[in-house]
């Protein structure tokens, strides 16, 4: 029946009293373990299935520098899959662990042999045989378990996990029917103790590879730009010298710290009680080692940025289409003005939203518009991003006016009621749709711990949502989606193909020596263009003469 009232409460737009959340605080059961994991139960007993999420928290933002893409690497190397091997604890030579040990050796030994070779290319190199070494020890490595999906001990078993990287957590998620629960909890807590690893060659590369292939794109540019010098604006393709130095021991000495009991929330949904679940979650994640307490331990002190920074103003030329993103900061998920943003943003994204209405249908200046909130997280301060792509014959000057103007009159035009509850509704409806998928039940009370601090967010919030005014909302508009806390990026159609060769090759080598040196995008933008136009001022052996000196002082990876 609820399958048939969600899409009936869409169409009608009514603001019936629906209910807000059907598992209301009573219904979610916790418990604390004596090594600090964190349990949560929500029974379903319709369901004949379980589903569990395990949230660590801490995510990208905690990553040091030298470690960023750690969060990464886990999801890939440590919840890529589930294999028997995976599970082995180590067993001295000829075992897995150290086999592992002896490739990670071979490959940071290639690795600063490629480096040497590139500082002088004349001479003799051993990087061949290394090759050839590695080559032969990965055969024994994958000798040592099968290849097959069907090895996966959770897919053998009718199951699937997947496995999420995010700025402020890892979350890992996994659906099995309600006899293999013992199982999986012996499985995940043997995980954690051993934490192989056994794939962190092959998820270094592919990942190395992504960022690789990917380029620069408009979400992360924007974060650089609206976020300078914080893990939030950080662009993991940045770091990629960092990532490939990364070692398997380092993934696993932060995997100890990332993943410890104090981090870890557990949440089952399904056909399961706090009295059956508790006994066999005590005895397997609730023998996991608390560790010492530290200074190593403890949360890291990340900066702080001011939101109101001024209005920033960077511009690209990626190829394709061309794009408008446009970012304002806002305060994290705890802040007062949170939710208010948030039914803001409620009225403008979305196909029934102001901005599909006006800048796509009725103005036509856009072929799509889409709008994210808490980017890249709502833990700490992040951004509210909305991203346009213009229509034929339409500026990208003439989108932002229009965009703008949308954003003027959400803040000084009274807000029509049947638009707020045609809003509530649409809020009404997404915990409707909550409530009957177990996997974003878990995902969402486990959000709630980790960006709030406290899983009953997730309930109070949709209730506070109903008590807000429009004057609340637009006063938070006011405050927040203003000049000064906006940044705002053009990605042009246009590429430096268009640019002479030699121009291009010196703005390419700026740009990288920049990005060793300044962490602010919007303050590399500017340190580029203003050197390329000084060097347009030289003559041609000038210019090359010049271009020779930059080149000499970048790191022999990006030359």
């Amino acid at each position: 029946m609820r399958r048939l009232v969600l899409p009936l409460l869409a169409v009608l737009g009514l603001s019936a009293q629906a209910p807000l959340l059907d598992s209301r605080t009573e219904d979610v059961q916790e418990r604390r373990l004596a090594n600090g994991v964190r349990l949560l139960v929500v029974e379903r007993r319709a369901v004949t299935a379980f589903h569990a999420a395990l949230v660590f928290r801490g995510g990208r933002a905690e990553e040091p520098p030298p470690l960023a893409g750690a969060t990464d690497l886990l999801a890939r190397a440590l919840y890529g899959a589930t294999w028997p091997e995976d599970l082995e604890p180590a067993k001295g030579n000829g075992s897995l662990d150290a086999l592992l040990k002896e490739e990670e050796g071979l490959l940071e030994a290639l690795r600063l042999e490629q480096l040497r070779q590139r500082k002088a290319p004349e001479a003799a190199s051993q990087a061949q045989a290394l090759g050839a070494s590695l080559w032969t020890l990965h055969q024994a490595v994958r000798a040592r378990y099968s290849t097959s999906p069907l090895a996966d001990l959770y897919v053998a078993r009718g199951g699937r996990q997947t496995a999420t990287a995010g700025a402020d957590a890892l979350l890992v998620q996994v659906e099995l029917p309600a006899s293999d629960f013992e199982f999986w909890c012996r499985t995940e807590a043997q995980r954690l103790t051993v934490l192989q690893l056994s794939r962190f060659s092959e998820a270094r590369a592919a990942l190395a590879a992504e960022l690789r292939s990917r380029g620069p794109q408009g979400l992360p540019m924007i974060q650089g730009a609206a976020l300078p010098g914080h893990p939030y604006g950080r662009d993991l393709a940045d770091h990629l010298p960092a990532l490939e130095a990364m070692r398997r021991s380092d993934l696993q000495a932060w995997a100890r710290r990332a993943c410890r009991p104090d981090q870890l929330t557990v949440v089952l949904v399904g056909s399961l009680s706090m009295d059956s679940a508790l006994p066999f979650v005590e005895r397997t994640f609730g023998a996991l080692p608390a560790g010492a307490a530290s200074a190593s331990t403890e949360d890291p002190l990340l900066p702080e940025i001011p939101a109101d920074l001024g209005d920033r103003r960077i511009q690209a030329s990626l190829g394709g289409t061309p794009a408008l993103l446009v970012g304002w900061r806002i305060p994290a998920r705890p802040h007062r003005d949170h939710l208010a943003l948030r039914m803001a943003a409620r009225l403008l994204e979305g196909p029934s939203g102001r901005l599909a209405q006006r800048l796509v249908r009725q103005k036509a200046v856009a072929q799509s518009a889409e709008m994210w909130m808490d980017v890249p997280g709502g833990r700490l301060p992040g951004l509210l991003v909305v991203r346009a792509v213009p229509s034929e014959g339409h500026s990208l000057a003439e989108l932002e006016g229009a965009l703008h103007t949308e954003i003027l009159r959400l803040q000084q035009e009274p807000i029509p009621t049947d638009e707020w509850q045609r809003a509530l509704t649409q809020i009404d409806v997404e915990q409707l749709r909550i409530q009957d998928e177990p996997g974003a039940l878990a995902s969402t009370l486990a959000r709630a711990w980790v960006e709030a601090g406290d899983w009953r967010q997730a309930e109070q919030e949709v209730q506070r949502l109903r008590n807000l005014g429009p004057e609340m909302v637009q006063l938070a508009t006011r405050t927040w989606l203003n000049p000064s806390h906006r940044t705002t990026l053009w990605l042009q159609s246009g590429t430096d193909e268009s640019q002479d060769p030699l121009e291009a090759e010196t703005a390419r080598v700026l740009k990288a020596l920049a990005a060793t040196r300044i962490e602010d995008l919007a303050q590399r933008e500017h340190l580029v263009s203003e050197g390329l136009r000084q060097l347009r001022m030289l003559s041609l052996d000038e210019r090359r003469r010049t271009l020779k000196l930059l080149e000499a002082q970048l790191a022999p990876e990006k030359r």
